[in-house]
Parts: structure tokens; C-alpha cells; sequence
């Protein structure tokens, strides 16, 4: 049970750790070029789908931990009352 919370756990840190520098990447381009005179250009179309694939793996690891928790719990207390 414990490798399936580090496998949660990692997925769900990626997910987030790739939103947040796409996200900062793609802010300090638009600052640039808004400090640069230049009109601001939207973030392309890839940068968007993976910050929101990011996202979305992150709160899907989220839920599965949770749920893996709530698993665990209703185990442990199986296994206590039956002894």
C-alpha cells in the first residue's frame, strides 16, 4: 500500500510542478514583451493543454489518495474489530 501513496504522490507532484513552470515560463514571456513595447501574445495551444493536463492529474491524484486513505481506514478498523 505504500508504493500506491509514493505513486500518487509523485504523479500528483509533477502534475502541479509542470502547471506552475509553464505557467511562470509563460508569464515572464508575456512580461518581456509587455516591458518590450511589443503587443503580448497568448500562451500557444500545447503550453495551455499541458497546464491544464497538469492540473488535472494533480487533482486526480488528489482524489485517488484520498480515496486510498479512506480505504485503508475502513481496513484497519476491519481487521481490529474481528480480532
Amino acid at each position: 500500500m505504500k508504493r500506491v501513496w509514493i505513486s500518487f504522490t509523485v504523479l500528483g507532484s509533477v502534475g502541479l510542478l509542470s502547471a506552475i513552470v509553464l505557467t511562470v515560463i509563460e508569464g515572464v514571456k508575456y512580461r518581456v514583451r509587455e516591458e518590450q513595447g511589443l503587443d503580448p501574445i497568448y500562451a500557444p495551444d500545447w503550453v495551455a493543454a499541458s497546464t491544464y493536463a497538469g492540473l488535472w492529474v494533480f487533482a486526480l491524484a488528489v482524489i485517488a489518495l484520498g480515496l486510498t486513505a479512506s480505504v485503508t481506514l475502513v481496513q484497519r478498523r476491519r481487521r481490529h474489530t474481528k480480532a
